[in-house]
């Protein structure tokens, strides 16, 4: 479906589709996204270009659509996703926008099977749930767009042990039950001076089909030999291992129980004030998790296409980059390149209009809830292929 004529002229002026947007406390502030930097392609790396920045003042939406939308998926984009809904409906409201954080593996199957209007999940498609995708979309090929950046972290609750560091081979001993005890020799090798307790681990692990159980096994196939759990959305974690669902289930866990430990989305470690570790990267150093830190990461990141407008990723998680953080990942709305006939019109604008607000003034709250800005290269490559969605 084509832009409206004002939608054409706003972004031919350079304008984006974008909503004013409100600080925590529901204060108008915002921003119009700029984009510089150059598309990617099939085979190459994203940008290490700087992430897309903020004015002092937003355009207005170019046209409000008075339709509903129903996502779900992703636990990790959940937060910044919440943030987007709120602030668009302020300003648009006749939209209905609804996202629910049921895990990666449950967005895509419910979006597989037409029950929701997009996906959010942190790991693109097999390729069986590629071709129920493209099959649910008419034939039509459903593609992958990133919103939003972030990092998993290793985050655990020792009354006054405030500061870890973690090699790959530790966590993975950990994560596999061979280090059961908090003053275990390979934890103190890692934290040198630090008074460790003798106190129990408790290991959370996502119960359900994750995207954060991916990037998090994925990692550790790439980082160490001794992780031995293979990679996915799901594993067979060790019986003495506890299930949370979601970020928030294992976040909470942890919140809850001394000695705990688990990897979480760093906006879930922030809302129950859980401490984040310093992850060993290949190049020696122990490295913080920061939004600098993940776009670092995110530089070495390689487009790897499976369709026109498609933008799958590629993560290298064992970054040259001595300050880049290993654990990083993009996240993604997976969405219809073209909508059967039966889909509205006007939910498809309301679509093309929300994913837009959300990769380009909607960046503006990343920092703050615990992502990483996308780099402008790839807002511009979102902004072509949102604007081709029909």
């Amino acid at each position: 479906m084509n832009i409206s004529r004002t939608a054409a002229a706003v972004l031919a002026a350079g304008g984006l589709l974008a909503v004013a947007a409100c600080s925590n406390n529901n204060t108008p502030s915002s921003s119009a996204a700029t984009t510089g930097g150059t598309s990617t392609s099939a085979g190459s790396q994203v940008s290490s270009s700087a992430p897309a920045t903020t004015a002092s003042t937003a355009a207005a939406p170019s046209k409000c659509v008075s339709a509903s939308l129903t996502g779900a998926g992703s636990s990790f984009q959940d937060p910044i996703e919440q943030k987007w809904i709120s602030v668009y409906r302020q300003n648009c409201g006749g939209a209905q926008i609804n996202y629910t954080s049921v895990g990666s593996g449950a967005g895509i199957q419910q979006f597989g099977s037409g029950t929701i209007d997009f996906a959010g999940s942190d790991v693109t498609m097999k390729a069986d749930q590629q071709s129920t995708a493209d099959a649910r979309c008419g034939g039509n090929p459903a593609i992958h767009i990133p919103i939003s950046s972030g990092g998993v972290g290793v985050t655990w609750n020792l009354p006054n042990v405030t500061a870890l560091k973690f090699s790959p081979d530790t966590i993975a001993d950990i994560f596999q039950a061979k280090v059961t005890k908090w003053n275990d020799p390979e934890i103190a090798a890692d934290n040198p001076g630090v008074s460790l307790p003798s106190t129990a681990i408790t290991v959370f692990h996502r119960s359900d089909a994750s995207g954060t159980n991916s990037v998090f096994s994925s990692y550790l196939t790439a980082a160490t030999k001794k992780w031995t759990l293979g990679s996915g959305t799901s594993l067979n974690w060790p019986a003495s291992s506890q299930g949370a669902k979601g970020n928030q289930g294992v976040s909470a866990g942890v919140a809850q129980t001394v000695g705990g430990i688990t990897y979480t989305e760093q906006a879930f470690a922030i809302q129950h004030k859980l401490p984040l570790a310093q992850i060993k990267n290949p190049a020696g150093g122990f490295v913080e998790l920061t939004a600098d830190n993940v776009s670092k990461a995110l530089a070495e990141a390689t487009v790897t296409p499976a369709s026109p407008n498609d933008i799958s990723a590629k993560m290298n998680y064992t970054p040259s980059d001595p300050s880049a953080y290993p654990i990083s990942s993009l996240t993604y709305a997976i969405v219809c390149s073209k909508y059967p006939s039966s889909m509205s019109a006007d939910k498809v604008s309301l679509i093309k209009s929300y994913l837009t607000y959300g990769v380009t003034d909607g960046q503006q709250f990343a920092t703050q809830l615990g992502f990483s800005p996308l780099p402008s290269n790839l807002v511009a490559k979102d902004q072509a292929a949102i604007s081709a969605i029909s």
